[in-house]
């Protein structure tokens, strides 16, 4: 038991650091009165409406505050000066690398009074001049991604191409897209999870493992005059940002079914002389299934009870495609009525149509603590296909 805990101290040590390496934004603006004049020394708190964590700054002399280093996520600014009436703006939603500029206008009166503004969805970016595209959480959601793969979001920006279609199949590929972006080579941008590199270095145009879609808050493409510190590629970048836990407790099940019994044939095996064939189309089951759940860890009156320190994120996906990996030559007749061979001969393992299973499992774990006395991000992640999930069948048909 010593030795677990030691262990465990261990790692959250070292996940104190790994804080730094998460993308983050900024909110900064100007403090004023219904007269445009300046108000200097007015208190202004950030509070992320997902966990809870508060940052608090002032005003300097020209009425101007700045919060340089905020996690990705929807904040309440409130603000508040003597002589004036308390200001409290909900919704200010920040995005990866964003710089955005919220401008207060306060109103005289008690500071025991309050005016609540919701914020507008767009703030302007005037901090920045940075070209590119968020992509968030509602919009992942609501758009169809056959296989869920996220890296094809990346289309959705002007200037992105690809050999591939926003719509292409490969649930559990671990391409890095293979786009150009303006024009720039493919092996010129870089893909990012979190501030940290997932580009393979040893291996052009992969990642270091598949993304849960279910596990990405938010996808950022940034095209041009990005800032420096976004360096290491030429052409742009592909950002992901993932979720974590909130003051909530929230879950989601999944399940994507495919199966060739709901799938029409194709017009060469209809005209096959092969009845089995001519009959059903090839053989295919693809299921992908999982589950995300977060929320924060407490224990009522005794620690954490007001939720607002220690969270958590888990989820899981299995991915597992049976299909027919070869078939027999289709054998039919042409428009003339000549014999003719409809498709391309495969090699096959077996002297019948052989089926195969493969499955992998996407994992991931966050453990967040905001708490200002031992604040640390510990995330663990893996991509694995085990081989005791592979089974090859043979099948007569």
């Amino acid at each position: 038991m010593r030795r677990l805990v030691a262990v465990t101290l261990l790692v959250l040590s070292f996940a104190v650091v790994a804080r730094a390496q998460f993308d983050s934004g900024q909110i900064s603006g100007f403090v004023r009165d219904s007269s445009q004049a300046i108000i200097a020394g007015a208190t202004v708190v950030a509070t992320n409406e997902g966990n809870g964590e508060q940052h608090r700054t002032t005003t300097n002399s020209d009425g101007y505050y700045v919060f340089p280093n905020l996690v990705v996520g929807k904040y309440t600014i409130t603000t508040e000066a003597s002589g004036f009436k308390r200001v409290i703006q909900k919704g200010v939603e920040l995005s990866a690398a964003a710089r955005i500029s919220v401008d207060i206008e306060m109103e005289v009166g008690a500071v025991s009074e309050s005016v609540e503004v919701t914020a507008s969805t767009s703030h302007i970016q005037s901090e920045s001049a940075q070209v590119g595209r968020t992509v968030d959480s509602r919009q992942i959601q609501n758009l169809t991604l056959n296989g869920r793969n996220p890296i094809f979001l990346a289309l959705l920006k002007p200037g992105v191409i690809s050999g591939s279609a926003i719509g292409s199949f490969a649930p559990d590929s671990v391409t890095n897209g293979d786009f150009n972006i303006n024009g720039a080579r493919s092996d010129e941008y870089v893909v990012m999870v979190d501030g940290a590199i997932a580009t393979r270095t040893r291996s052009s145009g992969s990642m270091l493992g598949a993304q849960n879609v279910d596990t990405v808050q938010e996808v950022q493409i940034l095209t041009a005059d990005y800032s420096a510190e976004y360096g290491r590629s030429s052409a742009g970048q592909i950002r992901f940002v993932t979720k974590s836990g909130t003051r909530s407790f929230h879950g989601d099940a999944i399940e994507n079914f495919r199966n060739s019994v709901l799938d029409a044939n194709t017009w060469t095996r209809n005209h096959s002389s092969n009845l089995a064939q001519a009959k059903a189309p090839p053989a295919f089951r693809f299921n992908q299934y999982g589950y995300d759940v977060g929320g924060p860890i407490f224990i009522p009156k005794r620690f954490n009870a007001d939720r607002k320190k220690l969270f958590f994120f888990w989820a899981e996906e299995w991915i597992i495609p049976h299909q027919q990996c070869c078939e027999t030559p289709l054998s039919g007749r042409d428009s003339k009525g000549s014999e003719s061979t409809r498709n391309t001969t495969f090699t096959c393992p077996f002297s019948t149509s052989t089926r195969f299973t493969s499955a992998r499992m996407i994992s991931r774990l966050v453990i967040q603590s905001v708490d200002s006395k031992l604040p640390f991000t510990l995330e663990v992640k893996s991509s694995s296909r085990p081989a005791i999930n592979r089974s090859w069948v043979c099948n007569a048909a």
